[in-house]
C-alpha cells in the first residue's frame, strides 16, 4: 500500500512539472529516386568517421546512425576550468563538453540532429557532484558549425544541392490541457 501512495505522490509531483526543450535539426531534402539508400548509409557513416566521430548504432531498416558522445574543445571551458583554480583551494570545478550526433534518413532527405553535453564536475576534500546537462546547439555555436561541416561533406560526396533547413522546435513536457 505504501508503495502505490508513495507512487501516486511522485506521479502528482512530475504531472504539475512542465519542462520544455529546444530541439535543434538540420533537415536536408533529397528527392527519393537520386540516391540509394544504402549508398546514403555508407556516406555519412564514412563522414562521420572522418571526423572525429565513432559510429555508436546504424539500423539500415529504420535509416539511423547513432554516434558516441566525442570530446570537443571549447575555450569558455578552459577559461573556467583555470577561473576555477584559481578561485578556490577548497574545491575545483572542470568544465568540459562532448558531442554526438544522430542522423536518420526520411522518406524525402534525411535530419541530422546534433546534441551537446556540457559537463561539470566538482571535486573537493569532502566528495565530489557531477552535472550533465544535455541540449541540442545553436546554428551559430562551434557545435552546430561542426554539424552543418559535416551535412556539407556528406552532400558534397554525394554530389547534391546544400539545401538544407535549420529547423528549430520548442516541446513542452508536462503541459496540462485546459
Amino acid at each position: 500500500m505504501k508503495k502505490i501512495t508513495v507512487l501516486g505522490l511522485i506521479v502528482l509531483i512530475v504531472m504539475g512539472c512542465t519542462t520544455t526543450i529546444t530541439t535543434r535539426m538540420i533537415n536536408q531534402p533529397i528527392s527519393e529516386d537520386t540516391i540509394e539508400r544504402q549508398k546514403l548509409l555508407d556516406t555519412i557513416g564514412f563522414v562521420l568517421i572522418e571526423n572525429g566521430f565513432d559510429i555508436k548504432m546504424v539500423n539500415e531498416s529504420f535509416g539511423i546512425v547513432n554516434t558516441e558522445w566525442r570530446t570537443v574543445e571549447s575555450g569558455v571551458d578552459t577559461a573556467l576550468n583555470i577561473l576555477s583554480i584559481l578561485g578556490s583551494s577548497s574545491s575545483t570545478t572542470t568544465h568540459s563538453r562532448a558531442m554526438m550526433i544522430q542522423i536518420q534518413i526520411t522518406e524525402n532527405g534525411y535530419k541530422l540532429s546534433p546534441k551537446l553535453k556540457r559537463i561539470s564536475r566538482t571535486r573537493s576534500a569532502f566528495g565530489g557532484s557531477s552535472d550533465d546537462r544535455v541540449d541540442y546547439p545553436t546554428k551559430d555555436s562551434p557545435e552546430g558549425k561542426l554539424a552543418v561541416k559535416i551535412l556539407e561533406e556528406i552532400n558534397r560526396l554525394l554530389g547534391i544541392e546544400n539545401n538544407y533547413l535549420w529547423e528549430e522546435k520548442v516541446i513542452t513536457i508536462g503541459e496540462e490541457n485546459q
